[in-house]
């Protein structure tokens, strides 16, 4: 059964602010004791640059999506992202990895197996930028 503890949360919450000091910010929880929530709040990225703005391949008349200080981002597929995939990617290690650096805790593992509907996962994961009620601030140069 998925469950992630309040210490392994912290100890994500420690390793994330550790690796990136001052450069962005997160905000770290917990969700219903089996997911973790990791949201980007505010840095000296800017994702208000573009690079984070698509079309879709299959609607081409469908109106572009701009990012507009609130994205979920997909943990499977970080080179969807371009530039900002080596980013997301460090991110999503620090997530799966920082749990199991503390006495009792564990890394994210996945022994699901879909075929015969059986579920197994250390704890489930979910990143994005921004919130959907508060957008991601952006405080470098622009």
């Amino acid at each position: 059964m998925a469950y992630i503890s309040t210490d392994e949360v912290k100890a994500v919450r420690v390793a994330l602010k550790e690796h990136f000091k001052n450069k962005i910010k997160f905000s770290v929880r917990r969700e219903h004791y089996s997911s973790l929530n990791v949201s980007i709040t505010s840095g000296e990225i800017n994702f208000y640059d573009g690079s984070l703005d698509r079309k879709d391949p299959w609607h081409k008349e469908a109106p572009a999506h701009k990012f507009d200080g609130h994205e979920q981002i997909n943990e499977y597929y970080p080179e969807n992202y371009g530039k900002h995939k080596s980013l997301f990617s460090e991110i999503i290690n620090i997530m799966k990895t920082a749990p199991g650096t503390i006495e009792g805790g564990r890394e994210w593992y996945d022994k699901s197996d879909a075929m015969v509907d059986y579920f197994d996962t250390a704890y489930y994961t979910n990143l994005s930028i921004g919130k959907w009620n508060k957008p991601y601030e952006f405080k470098g140069a622009k």
